[in-house]
This record gives structure tokens, C-alpha cells and sequence, in this order.
């Protein structure tokens, strides 16, 4: 049986791309398609359907309901969250960035929390960081739920 973070690498990888070549514009809530339901499924496939779908708050609720102490869990946590701040840096210059950087700081913490040599959290950290110290800003603190 395949590890779950071997199932997630092919999705970061997915999402990375994804994420930099599409940008659409924002979608405002007249525009925005009506969500489709999550399909019945083990938490794996919700999870990878919201994840696909750019539904990464209801992703992690699913996983949160799930127990904690399964290390497949932690796992998908872990990677929900980088996948969330990744999308989060990318959308943030199609939303409003004084709240996009600071929560994508935050996801970035979280997957520390999980995967302290995380390389992917640490760059977007310390790229995160100089911005706010460029722009003489107080870094946001906290961790993501």
C-alpha cells in the first residue's frame, strides 16, 4: 500500500503548476459557480475533491473532524495547509493582500508545526517575512488553525 504523503506529492506538484499558470480574475458571488457537493467517499477522496475545487477551509474542517492521531491524517493536514498558503500567495494579488499574506503565513506556520524541515513552508515564510520587513511592517504572527 502506497504512504499517503506519496499520494500528496503528485497533488502539491499538481497544485504548484496549476496554481501559476491559471489565474482567471477574482470571482465575485454573482459570478461564482453554486458549489457541488462533496461526494460520499473515504476522507481521502472528500479531501481531494475539495482540494481540487480550490475549497481548502472545508477540506481541512473534514480532516479535523477526523481523528487526529492517524498519521495519514497528519499528513493530508500537513498538506492541506502548504496547498492553502500556496493558494493564498497566488491569490493574493486578486484579493486583498493585508489579508491573504498574513493567513498564508499562518498555513505556512501550521505545516511547520507538522514537518519542521518543510523546505516549501520555510521559503514562502522567510519570502513572506522580507516583505513585511521591506515594507517596515510588523510580521503577523499566530499559526492557522
Amino acid at each position: 500500500m502506497k504512504s499517503l504523503s506519496n499520494l500528496f506529492i503528485p497533488l502539491i506538484a499538481l497544485a504548484l503548476i496549476t496554481l501559476t499558470s491559471c489565474n482567471n480574475g477574482p470571482q465575485t458571488p454573482e459570478t461564482a459557480p453554486e458549489p457541488q457537493p462533496v461526494p460520499e467517499g473515504t476522507v481521502q477522496e472528500q479531501v481531494q475533491f475539495l482540494v481540487d475545487a480550490d475549497r481548502y477551509p472545508e477540506a481541512l474542517d473534514i480532516l479535523r473532524e477526523t481523528s487526529s492521531d492517524e498519521t495519514e491524517i497528519q499528513v493530508m493536514l500537513r498538506d492541506v495547509h502548504l496547498l492553502y498558503g500556496i493558494w493564498l500567495v497566488d491569490h493574493a494579488q486578486n484579493m486583498d493582500m493585508r489579508v491573504n499574506m498574513p493567513e498564508a503565513l499562518r498555513h505556512f506556520r501550521r505545516v511547520l508545526e507538522f514537518d519542521p524541515d518543510n523546505s516549501i513552508a520555510w521559503a514562502h515564510i522567510q519570502q513572506i517575512e522580507s516583505v513585511y520587513r521591506s515594507l517596515n511592517r510588523e510580521i503577523p504572527q499566530g499559526v492557522a488553525e
